[in-house]
């Protein structure tokens, strides 16, 4: 079996340092190596997958006692890299001479598992609400997320990343748990907003911060919470929602007699779309603040609407719609931490393990976004180039030290049963 690590990436290393100081060294050390063999592992990243790749191994059960029973605490070490994310991304805005306009990115994901999957805890049944139909719901066995990004300009950053566990499922765990382990149920609402409250002592007061998501976040709760900060709003909103007491697929047809507004839209891809917009001001019902509601359309003949909600009421519509084309940052995220640094692959069974393994990976994600920024260029146009360059350096580094070894040896042999784990 080929091996890929002589040892721990120093650019990582350097990079994680100063956000796990309250860690043991030994607890460092299983983080470090660990988050390096995320990002160089190519196939499935089970512990024993990911110890296989360095050179001198140990016993995979040290990293799972890591994540399992060893006593370090999630919630300072996701502190402490919320403080650095954001940190980081305003002094890199500021440097870029960027407008002072922070966008926050509200989005859930799934992370598939086997159907026979039963034994983990954060892993239930969960309706997927992309992939269903009002005739045809689709349910996946899985565990949920809740993902925060941070965008300024052309620079993101994940703030943050927490497990979702639904009701249901705190119930039976609490069963066999003891009263001072029992788990708290939170909402993805609950969860929001307590992002957003972790947040709201790092933001910069000078700012205008758009908080951003997708209908299903559109509750009167969160409006009502960005509205009291001095925020603004901007989601997507259901057809069944009211405005001034009209339902919106109702509403459109008040507006008939109103030009459209064309919005060009450019994707990730540079793909340019064209979108036909009108809009009204009023009020959703149970929310006690004027908003902008847009109701878009792909062409004017189109049957169906799609609509969207800003309480900026000073942003034109083609600044909102524009600046929504930002959330697709989510998208990039949850596609790279599940299939370059195996969010959904882990095989250790508590609540508490899991949500471990997520912050090592939240941690390595961190490190790939921040040196993608660092080394842009003709040869690291995305995130996927720079995964690359990191694996790469760990071929130079292991096939220096292969040639070393044999040179002072004088043997090939042994190397080769060495560095290619070939029996002896």
């Amino acid at each position: 079996m080929l091996t890929r690590i002589v040892r721990p990436s120093p650019a990582l290393d350097t990079f994680l340092q100063p956000l796990i100081p309250l860690l043991s060294l030994p607890q460092r050390q299983h983080l470090l190596e660990m988050a390096d063999a995320l990002l160089v592992t190519e196939d499935r990243k089970t512990l024993a997958a990911l110890q296989r790749k360095f050179l001198d191994t140990t016993d995979p059960a040290n990293w799972a006692d890591f994540l399992r029973i060893s006593p370090w605490s999630t919630a300072d070490v996701r502190d402490r890299l919320r403080r650095e994310q954001l940190a980081w991304l305003i002094a890199e805005a500021q440097r870029q001479d960027l407008h002072k306009v922070l966008y926050l990115n509200l989005d859930d994901y799934l992370g598939k598992k086997d159907k026979q999957t039963r034994c983990m805890e954060p892993v239930d049944w969960f309706h997927d609400h992309n992939e269903s139909t009002p005739q045809k719901p689709r349910y996946h066995n899985a565990f949920c997320y809740v993902e925060c990004t941070a965008r300024v300009g052309n620079l993101t950053v994940t703030l943050d990343l927490r497990l979702y566990l639904r009701a249901k499922t705190v119930r039976r765990l609490n069963r066999h748990r003891a009263p001072e382990r029992r788990l708290a149920f939170r909402s993805k609402n609950t969860l929001a907003c307590a992002m957003l409250e972790a947040l709201k002592p790092l933001l910069p007061p000078d700012w205008t911060i758009y908080v951003q998501f997708d209908s299903w976040y559109a509750s009167e709760r969160l409006l009502k919470y960005i509205h009291r900060q001095g925020w603004h709003a901007v989601c997507a909103l259901k057809s069944n929602r009211k405005l001034q007491g009209q339902r919106l697929r109702q509403f459109a047809t008040t507006l008939q007699h109103r030009r459209y507004t064309r919005v060009r839209v450019t994707a990730a891809d540079g793909h340019r779309t064209t979108y036909f917009a009108r809009d009204a001001v009023g009020r959703l019902s149970k929310v006690p603040f004027d908003v902008r509601v847009i109701f878009s359309k792909r062409h004017p003949q189109a049957r169906t609407w799609a609509y969207f909600l800003s309480t900026d009421l000073a942003r034109s519509v083609v600044e909102t719609l524009r600046g929504y084309g930002g959330r697709w940052s989510c998208e990039v995220v949850n596609f790279y931490v599940k299939t370059q640094l195996g969010l959904a692959d882990f095989r250790v069974r508590s609540f508490e393990a899991v949500d471990r393994y997520v912050v090592v990976v939240h941690l390595a994600w961190a490190y790939v976004e921040r040196r993608f920024v660092q080394e842009r260029s003709a040869q690291v146009r995305c995130y996927g180039d720079l995964i690359r360059r990191h694996r790469e350096e760990h071929a130079d580094a292991w096939l220096t030290a292969a040639l070393e070894e044999a040179v002072s040896t004088g043997e090939i042999a042994p190397v080769l049963r060495r560095f290619l784990r070939q029996p002896a």
